[in-house]
This record gives C-alpha cells, structure tokens and sequence, in this order.
C-alpha cells in the first residue's frame, strides 16, 4: 500500500510539472504571434527587448523596470539579430535586421547573440536613436506618438527598423531628456571594463569609405572637410562608410 501511495505521489507530481511546463512556457506565444517584452533599466537609459518569460523575469528581479508588450512579432519570416557591448558602462544591446551591420560591429568588438525574434506583418516598429547617450542609444516602437515625442527631444528618428504583425500595449514612457546622463551602473550588472573606443558616435565625411571613431583623427582632419558628418555606425553605414579607418582601429 506505502508503494503504491507513492508511486502515485510521483505521478501526480509529474502531472503538476507538465501542466506548468505548457501553462508556463519560457516565450509567450499571442494568438498569431510572439510577445515581445520590453524592459527599461533606469541607470543605463537602455530599453531591452526579449521573448523569453525567463530573461524578463530575471531583469525585472534585477531591478529593471518591465513596461509591457511592445509589439507582436510573427512566427516566422525576417531574422532580426541581437549583439551585446559589454565595454560601455553598464552594458548595452543592439538590433538589427542588416547582416553586414551584425557582422561589423562583431568586428569592432560586439558580441553576436545571434537570431532574437522574426520581422514580417503590416505593423511598422520604429528605430531612434539618441546622439548624446553611450547605452540606451536606440529605441523602438509601435507608437507613431512615441516616437515623435523622443525626435522632439533630440532623438533622430531612423524609420523602420522591422514589421510586427500587432502593436503592443506597453507603458511607453517618451519623456528621457535630450541629452540624458546616464548613472552608475546596478551593482547587479557586471563590472563593465573601461569604454570601447570603437562605441558610441563615429565620425565621417562625404567622401571616402570609412568611418572614424574619434574626431581627433589624423586623416580625419588631413581631408579639411567643412563637413564631418556623426552618428551611429548604422548612420554612417546608411551614407555608403563600409569600414572603420585603420588609424582608429
């Protein structure tokens, strides 16, 4: 009788860990989609985008503020990529859909997180970008409002950067100041290492292939270009610079 009592002990126990297993799964799938969580950590100004219940879940512990749903992605279609700089003070995320922007930025010291969620569907998601920030330098949206609101407070907006096949219904919060300082890191972060030379804003000029990392460079000021260009390696990428100048690598 004590066997059997527990042998149906381990099965209800196996029953209650299935049910959880499918009530519970680690990326929340929307009727006809995928949920894309968006997170904002108050420290860095980054805004962090993720499908997985364990990865928003873990950051919300971590004192990361979870603002709701940002858009529904499809279940197939488009890869859209993520890549990690863990040399900028409190670390930052990048996304993109352009390989040759996931693959130059590897290069320059980033760190491929491979394939995070698919673009297709009739919904546009918007990319800012944010010219005075080091982390937290893009964000994205469903929100037409939103993203007005961050271009009139200095932010450059950068059009589509995907589709969603639904909006989301996130607290979006467009009221980061024009040019934000961001503070200390979380002490759960880890101890990023010192700045990147290659992050942050690049510089060019109309003509030429490269793009620079600092303003101070030597064949920077040697073209005596009235007009040096700035903005993020996908802004410099845009305006036909497909490589970093070799004095600033």
């Amino acid at each position: 009788m004590e066997k059997n009592r527990r042998f149906a002990h381990v099965l209800a126990t196996a029953f209650v860990l299935l049910v959880a297993l499918v009530v519970c799964p680690t990326v929340a799938r929307a009727e006809g989609g995928v949920e894309m969580y968006r997170l904002y950590n108050q420290w860095t100004g980054e805004h962090f985008y993720t499908s997985s219940v364990v990865e928003r879940d873990s950051l919300a512990a971590k004192a990361w503020t979870y603002e709701g749903v940002g858009w529904v992605a499809p279940e197939k279609g488009d890869e859209v990529y993520r890549l990690y700089n863990g040399y900028v003070n409190g670390g930052d995320h990048h996304y993109t859909m352009n390989v040759t922007e996931y693959e130059k930025l590897a290069e320059l010291g980033w760190t491929k997180e491979g394939h995070s969620w698919f673009s297709g569907g009739s919904v546009t998601v918007y990319r800012q970008y944010n010219p005075y920030a080091e982390t937290g330098t893009h964000n994205y949206t469903t929100d037409r409002a939103e993203n007005d609101a961050l271009v009139s407070r200095g932010w450059k907006g950068e059009g589509t950067a995907w589709y969603a096949v639904a909006k989301g219904w996130a607290d979006t919060l467009p009221n980061q100041p024009q040019n934000p300082t961001p503070e200390p890191s979380q002490p759960q972060n880890p101890t990023p290492e010192p700045s990147n030379p290659q992050s942050g804003n690049v510089y060019w000029v109309p003509g030429g292939e490269v793009w620079h990392t600092t303003s101070d460079c030597p064949s920077l000021k040697r073209s005596h270009s009235s007009s040096i260009m700035s903005g993020s390696i996908s802004d410099a990428m845009a305006a036909g610079k497909n490589r970093v100048c070799k004095n600033c690598s």
